[in-house]
């Protein structure tokens, strides 16, 4: 278990990244840290690994007080984005020159070396360099290096931005099987909530150094707490419509549905289609209503820009929201 308690940061500029923040990660979880650039999702994981020390508060790891340990002794490992291996060793030597560095013996580092291959796939590939790898092959290697030293806690800063859909989609897949195989806590960054959805057992929204909701997928997607964690999540995010009163209205693009209801309780809206994109089982639609208010539609119909539609939202498919932006229905 990773315990985040009253932690504060202050850079010598005088900037403060977060303040009085607050998380505990359960052990054996994979945890997204979600949010937009400059929330602090990165100062968190320097954090927790230590290449940063807090200004104030405490970071605990497994029962352990470990904030003033070095990164060594906290019992992690961390994936960067930019893979950082050695280009003259081989992918073998790139794992095991850690290994050696720590004092493992020859016949230790044989036998990890060959689980931890086979593990991310790589066992036909130990004697290449990284420069005869692909994107999706380097991070592995990447990964193979931070299991060897079986550390408790992964922490991995956006590892697969750097890749494109069809990998980034094939690694996602590897890194759940390694997480269900190794059963470490996973601490992972992303800004992408595509990907946040699709790994994370908990999903952690950030925003200017706050959480602005902890909980599973299914929930900070089903039930979010606040408008910046509706816009957030989901493709597309949450439309939102303010109201007269400072109030607002929040609903998913997927939930609007073209004609005209009778007897249903719903919002009605009227409105012309400004763009459509095709999403290849299903359009999306920017959407301007008569009253000026735009949001976007899902639809599998095809519909011509400039259409003038008839559309209602179902009332159980509505969330409420109070003036400063706190899920209130």
């Amino acid at each position: 278990m990773i315990s985040i308690r009253n932690l504060k940061k202050t850079y010598p500029n005088g900037f403060t990244v977060m303040e009085n923040f607050n998380l505990e990660i359960e052990s054996g979880s994979f945890t997204v840290l979600l949010g937009p650039s400059g929330c602090g999702k990165t100062t968190l994981i320097r954090l927790i690994s230590g290449l940063e020390s807090c200004t104030e508060g405490a970071v605990w790891i497994a029962g352990n007080d470990v904030t003033h340990y070095e990164p060594g002794e906290r019992g992690v490992a961390v994936v960067f984005q930019n893979y950082a291996l050695y280009p003259h060793m081989t992918v073998e030597k790139n794992i095991s020159f850690g290994l050696r560095n720590f004092g493992y013996k020859k016949d230790e580092i044989k036998r990890i070396l060959a689980e931890v291959l086979d593990l991310v796939g790589l066992s036909e590939h130990a004697g290449k360099k990284p420069s005869s790898l692909s994107g999706g092959q380097k991070q592995r290697v990447a990964l193979a290096r931070a299991i060897s030293k079986s550390p408790d806690v992964f922490l991995m800063d956006e590892p697969l931005s750097n890749l494109d859909a069809r990998l980034r989609a094939q690694m996602r897949g590897e890194l759940i099987r390694i997480h269900r195989k190794l059963g470490a806590t996973f601490v992972y960054i992303t800004h992408d909530q595509a990907e946040a959805m699709s790994l994370g057992d908990y999903i952690a929204v950030m925003d200017n150094g706050r959480i602005m909701q902890y909980g599973t997928s299914e929930d900070v997607y089903g039930n979010p707490a606040n408008v910046f964690t509706a816009r957030f999540i989901g493709d597309p995010g949450m439309n939102i419509l303010s109201r007269k009163d400072g109030t607002s209205l929040g609903f998913r693009g997927q939930k609007v549905c073209i004609g005209r209801p009778e007897g249903l309780d719903c919002l009605f809206i009227r409105g012309a289609v400004s763009t459509r994109e095709h999403l290849g089982d299903a359009y999306s639609y920017k959407m301007t209503a008569s009253d000026g208010a735009r949001f976007e539609m899902r639809s599998p119909e095809r519909l011509e820009e400039g259409a003038l539609l008839d559309m209602f939202v179902m009332k159980s498919d509505l969330y409420a929201f109070d003036e400063k932006g706190t899920r209130i229905a």
